[in-house]
């Protein structure tokens, strides 16, 4: 993993204009035996809910159970000309949700054209993936780029001269983006950190994919495995013990939201199958159907001078918990009913990791560990077990508690956070160091002592 983290900085540091080129790594050696997870997961077809992986033998927390490359994948970089672009079809997509997005299309286009030099892969992998029957009930594919649709064309002609795949084209091409868009993970490499969004982080290599075999994971609002990525290699990891012939599921959507709503998780979803209520009562004034707080709106908030942005972040509080109407939809007769419509939990976290941010760039330490242990026990009583999320507060608060001279409650937080790391991620504290080296050198404090090299040290 260290290996391919330092391959990913050098294609980072040597990206020309058009940013940088993507990576296309092979699985480590180490991990390849768990590419066909034969010993530890099985296939089962569970009426209603078509197959899914179950646990073959018990397994423990922290036990990989699958390490893949997929058969296509793209950047989002390499699909859309301009942020512009991105942020209409974001628009569009929240408004239907039924379309995919020019990143799925051009993985369409991948998959198509590695299906057409190694027909196999069509046989033998994408084929087996749902959507195989009942194609005429789901919605079709709209794509609105009409260079892909005549590419899609072109290739679906020089596939029917194929003999393996003759007679095969009129299903592929309905089926194919169908697949695509059921089965596509997003890619993205460290995406945790808080320094992944900066010039530093790895966000310009985020991207989706189609895998074969990750693509039996059923979804869970509860998932007990979770999901991480370096480069296009994707790793599955158990977040809690599971017992022989447990489903093992992982999330469709970002952890953060599944503390929400069954509405508005499917909503997330942006799939036919709908999770099942939950009990909690919602309605249709429940508040935004996405989050708010994106990394959009992070990155504005951050651009602005730190007195002003304490005032941004206390107003959007504000908003968020349902205490004030949006700037822009207040008047003297707006009343808002008991706490009025609430923003996602993740914008209350969100604003609570830039205001505890704040704080420290104001030499205001203490009051900033306050955030810090609350964003921690958001993390860890809101999302699956072990969550990344938890760990990237957790050295937060640790730092910050060096900060404060509370050596004792910083070699707490520290310590909770190597093992939950080492737990999630293996490699003990030097592959902890070398995934969490770019946020070390985050600006975030006054005092710019190396706490890592005294919380963390390296064997």
């Amino acid at each position: 993993m260290v290996r391919l983290l330092d391959e990913l900085d050098a294609i980072l540091l040597t990206a020309g204009d058009n940013g940088p080129n993507r990576p296309e790594f092979d699985v480590p050696e180490e991990y390849s035996h768990l590419e066909s997870p034969s010993d530890v997961l099985q296939l089962v077809d569970t009426p209603g809910k078509g197959k899914g992986w179950t646990a073959k033998t018990p397994l423990v927390a922290g036990t990989v159970v699958m390490v893949s490359k997929p058969i296509a994948w793209t950047m989002d970089l390499e699909a859309y000309n301009d942020e512009d672009e991105m942020e209409d079809e974001e628009e569009d997509e929240g408004d239907e949700g039924v379309d995919g997005s020019k990143s799925n299309d051009h993985v369409v286009l991948r998959v198509l054209q590695r299906i057409k030099e190694n027909p196999s892969i069509w046989f033998e992998q994408v084929s087996a993936l749902y959507p195989r029957d009942n194609i005429g009930t789901l919605p079709t594919w709209n794509c609105k780029d009409d260079n892909i649709l005549s590419q899609f064309g072109s290739l679906l002609r020089q596939i029917e001269g194929i003999p393996q795949l003759q007679g095969k084209s009129d299903e592929i091409r309905q089926r194919l983006p169908l697949i695509i868009r059921y089965n596509v993970l997003s890619i993205e490499t460290c995406s945790e950190l808080l320094s992944y969004p900066g010039p530093t982080g790895h966000s310009l290599l985020g991207g989706v994919g189609l895998f074969h075999l990750p693509s039996f994971f059923n979804h869970s609002p509860r998932p007990n495995v979770s999901r991480y990525a370096v480069g296009n290699i994707m790793w599955f990891v158990c977040n809690q013990d599971i017992p022989q012939g447990q489903e093992v599921c992982i999330s469709y959507v970002e952890h953060d939201v599944l503390c929400e709503n069954a509405k508005r998780r499917n909503a997330m979803l942006r799939m036919d199958f709908q999770e099942p209520e939950d009990g909690s009562g919602s309605t249709d004034h429940d508040g935004p159907p996405f989050p708010v707080v994106d990394s959009d709106v992070q990155m504005e908030l951050m651009e602005m001078d730190p007195f002003q942005r304490m005032d941004a972040i206390d107003e959007l509080m504000k908003q968020a918990t349902g205490e004030a109407l949006p700037e822009g939809e207040r008047s003297e007769e707006d009343g808002m009913d008991a706490g009025g419509s609430a923003w996602f939990q993740c914008d209350i976290q969100n604003l609570r990791i830039l205001k505890a941010i704040t704080l420290e760039s104001l030499g205001q330490s203490t009051r900033a560990l306050g955030l810090w242990e609350e964003c921690i026990q958001f993390s860890e009583t809101n999302m699956p077990p072990n969550d990344e999320s938890s760990i990237v507060v957790r050295v937060q608060a640790a730092l910050c508690s060096w900060d404060v001279k509370d050596k004792d409650r910083a070699r707490k937080h520290a310590a909770i956070a190597l093992n939950t790391h080492n737990l999630m991620f293996g490699g003990g504290v030097n592959r902890f160091r070398r995934r969490y080296m770019k946020e070390f050198c985050l600006n975030l404090r006054k005092n710019k002592d190396s706490a890592e090299t005294i919380l963390w040290p390296l064997q």
